[in-house]
């Protein structure tokens, strides 16, 4: 027993060193370990792959080791364990211990879970021991965040990410730059209250980490407004400048964009700088960069202004009237460039003659009557109409006075801008031709074709021409226009005597007819059955857009349209007495289509190009037959500087 006990002590003594130096080791492997491990951990997929991947079989063997130790294995096979391979093994134990002992006290086991993933990218203590966490991150949920303002006040809502997620106090602290735009409570509810820029702060109070972001305060646009309407520029003239007024005066994004509809009659910089190109119309538009929303001004760009100097009537040896008669007197406006050529009609007795705003005289009794011409900066010229008595066997629809030419300008008090707005409330709505077919007219379209100045050169203008006035066209020649125009072919000698008894241009009969029946192929025009009776309709009376073929053929029905001619002559009576020869004349194509005196009123087409279309037409043929060209009535709206009409 005693040399039992020798040999035990003596070999206690002799293995101590080598004990004392293991241990010694082991300490020195561990810190290592735990140093490369914290590392390693600063990866954010390393830290994921060890924190969340594989936690359970790393906390089994960390149990294992901390449980045996290897402690057994050694003392079991002491007398044969070589010291190089229990070195190894005690090694291989303290590297183990290091790698799992973050997740021996780790709750991070919940895979897929984007708070644990963010928790374990980064750590700087050695456990997860919450007495021995010494640091801790702050991260916002947005860095740069932009808010609307809605209502006066709008709320948004920041959060603060705090990692890791187990330490003991993760109480933050907010605050804003600048209260006069923004509040935020202590719950991150931030309430916007002005435009502007803040920076909203996170402090998590007892490690001293903070976090920032930034906030933009926007107020959206509402609207646009002009502060007018129409502008009159002069080709040569000085630019004018347009301010566009943007909604609300707190808007953030006050920037407009500017355009011109036609720069060739005006253009615009990026200023609302309006500067005259030539003459025409033209429509000004600014577009808000926030909301798109727009505002337009009509700019119509004329001569220098130059005063009326002289008013010539052209058709005196017109003016010996029957009691009964009516013509138009003629007059000539110079300089041809006259900014304002309204002019003002009187009669010095209206018991003998009576004269329209026009210059449309009607011939009351026997006797004599000075009609006088004004224009409004006063000048004036006068002349005299004789009226004798009807003699008693005298055909009143004979002797139809013609017209040598001339020009009358017609005042309305509407201005452009307000004609245009009644025309958009009318039902039906205004249509216009797009691609084959008719869509409903923007107040653009409207404008564009309404507008005198956009549509009074070349054939154009014949939308202005006296309708009440025959041409004087031979018979032969009609038949040979209406040759290839369907069932209206052959039908010449009708429309002369429409003309003639209804008091009517014969050639705006024919273009007329032709466009509402497609050149005599249309349905109408071919004749339709109602209650077993064939009737025909000529000029589309009657046909409504929604029902065209059942309501026209219906009215021709009522009329007794029963054979091509009657339905020429019967329209002809109806354009006759319901537009041009009406107690309020619509004398003209515009007239008839817009009836400036009293807009969606009594108007003969919802069609915006109507007028266009058919006085395109009418020139064709009038420069076919080499007539000359009748009166012409330009409308003048309130304000508006009317086109100078040239032959």
């Amino acid at each position: 027993m005693n040399v039992k006990i020798k040999l035990r002590e003596t070999a206690k003594k002799l293995f101590t060193p080598f004990k004392n130096a293991l241990k010694s080791v082991g300490g020195f492997f561990s810190r290592t370990a735990r140093n490369v491990w914290d590392v390693m951990c600063r990866n954010r997929r390393f830290a994921r792959f060890a924190y969340v991947t594989f936690p359970q079989w790393r906390k089994k063997t960390a149990e294992f080791i901390k449980n045996n130790r290897f402690t057994k294995f050694i003392a079991r096979k002491k007398a044969k364990i070589i010291l190089p391979a229990a070195a190894c093994a005690v090694c291989l134990a303290v590297m183990l211990c290091a790698s799992v002992i973050y997740t021996v006290n780790s709750d991070y086991y919940p895979e897929g879970d984007p708070d644990v993933e963010y928790g374990m990218r980064i750590f700087t203590y050695s456990t997860f021991d919450k007495s021995d966490i010494k640091r801790g991150s702050l991260r916002l949920n947005w860095n740069d965040g932009v808010v609307n303002l809605t209502g006066g006040e709008t709320v948004v809502q920041i959060k603060a990410d705090v990692d890791p997620i187990n330490m003991s106090d993760t109480q933050v602290e907010w605050s804003v730059s600048d209260e006069e735009y923004a509040e935020i409570d202590g719950d991150g509810k931030i309430t916007a209250k002005a435009p502007g820029r803040v920076r909203i702060f996170a402090n998590l109070i007892n490690y001293g980490v903070t976090a920032e972001a930034k906030l933009l305060i926007c107020q959206p646009v509402t609207g646009i407004a002009l502060p007018v309407s129409t502008m009159t520029l002069y080709t040569g003239g000085s630019a004018q400048h347009i301010s566009a007024r943007v909604f609300p005066e707190n808007a953030s994004d006050k920037s407009v964009t500017w355009r011109s509809k036609d720069p060739k009659v005006a253009s615009v910089d990026s200023d609302g700088i309006v500067k005259p190109v030539n003459t025409g119309m033209t429509q000004i538009t600014a577009t808000t960069a926030d909301g798109g929303f727009e505002g337009s001004c009509f700019v119509t760009v004329v001569n220098p202004s130059v005063d009326v100097n002289g008013i010539t009537l052209q058709n005196a040896d017109d003016m010996r009237l029957t009691a009964g008669d009516n013509v138009n007197a003629i007059v000539t406006v110079s300089p041809s460039n006259a900014r304002n050529k309204t002019l003002k009609w009187s009669s010095d007795d209206e018991s003998v003659a009576t004269v329209s705003g026009t210059g449309g005289i009607h011939a009351v009794s026997a006797g004599t009557a000075n009609i006088t011409v004004s224009s409004v900066n006063g000048v004036s010229t006068s002349f005299t109409v004789e009226v004798s008595a009807v003699p008693e066997e005298r055909n009143p629809t004979e002797d139809i006075p013609t017209s040598t030419g001339g020009v009358t300008y017609t005042p309305y008090d509407l201005t452009f801008p307000q004609a245009v707005s009644i025309q958009m409330v009318q039902d039906p709505p205004l249509k216009i031709w797009v691609r084959g077919g008719t869509i409903n007219a923007s107040e653009s379209d409207a404008a564009e074709y309404m507008d005198p100045n956009n549509y009074c050169e070349g054939v154009y203008k014949y939308q202005f021409m006296d309708l009440s006035v025959p041409c004087g066209v031979s018979e032969e020649r009609l038949n040979e226009y209406l040759a290839d125009k369907g069932v209206l072919s052959g039908h010449a000698a009708t429309f002369i005597e429409a003309a003639n008894t209804y008091g009517l241009n014969e050639i705006y009969l024919v273009v007329h007819s032709c466009l509402e029946t497609g050149n005599g192929t249309s349905a109408l025009s071919q004749g339709q059955e109602v209650d077993g009776v064939t009737v025909f309709n000529m000029f589309g009376i009657g046909a409504y857009d929604n029902s065209s073929l059942s309501s026209g053929a219906a009215r021709a029905y009522r009329e007794n349209w029963t054979s091509i001619d009657a339905a020429i002559m019967g329209g002809a009576k109806y354009i006759s007495e319901s537009y041009v020869h009406s107690p309020t004349p619509q004398n003209t194509l515009y007239k008839m289509l817009w009836n400036p005196e009293s807009p969606t009123e009594h108007q003969y087409a919802t069609d915006v190009g109507w007028a266009v279309k058919q006085a395109a037409s009418m020139g064709d043929i009038m420069a076919e037959f080499g007539v000359e060209a009748p009166s012409y009535d330009i409308p003048v709206y309130n304000g508006m500087i009317p086109p100078t009409i040239t032959d």
